[in-house]
């Protein structure tokens, strides 16, 4: 067994002491430098704030679009009217009186609808929505 002085032992302690102190000194100060770069690059993010202004901007906007469409006498009222059309059951959409366009050809055999049926779709059927055209033609289809 090897005997090592006192004086030997404390030298190597000392030395260890030192170059934990200078670590944790070290990264301190690197903690301090990191922090302070990021604190002076630092722009506050207004984006979420710009965002919510131009969502409540464009949800003004519709409504007042909406509002504008609703009291706006002028345009016409579209609506859709059904009518058998050389034996074929056909879907116009109407604007006003005299307009009238080709919105679209069904697939519903016209021949076998009942004479009521048949009888109420050559007269024609006025239809005010698009929903209520789907309901309408559903009831046919099936």
């Amino acid at each position: 067994m090897i005997i090592i002085p006192f004086e030997v032992k404390n030298m190597f302690r000392d030395t260890r002491k030192k170059k934990l102190r200078r670590r944790v000194i070290f990264t301190a100060i690197c903690v301090f430098v990191l922090t302070f770069g990021i604190w002076l690059n630092y722009k506050p993010d207004n984006s979420t704030q710009n965002t919510a202004k131009k969502i409540s901007v464009e949800e003004t906007k519709k409504i007042e679009e909406t509002e504008k469409n609703e009291t706006d006498t002028k345009t016409p009222k579209e609506t859709y009217l059904i009518k058998e059309v050389n034996g074929v059951v056909k879907v116009f959409l109407c604007e006003g009186k005299n307009k009238k366009e080709l919105y679209l050809i069904t697939s519903i055999p016209f021949e076998l609808l009942s004479e009521s049926d048949q009888e109420l779709l050559k007269g024609g059927v006025s239809i005010e929505s698009e929903e209520e055209l789907g309901r309408f033609l559903e009831n046919f289809d099936s």
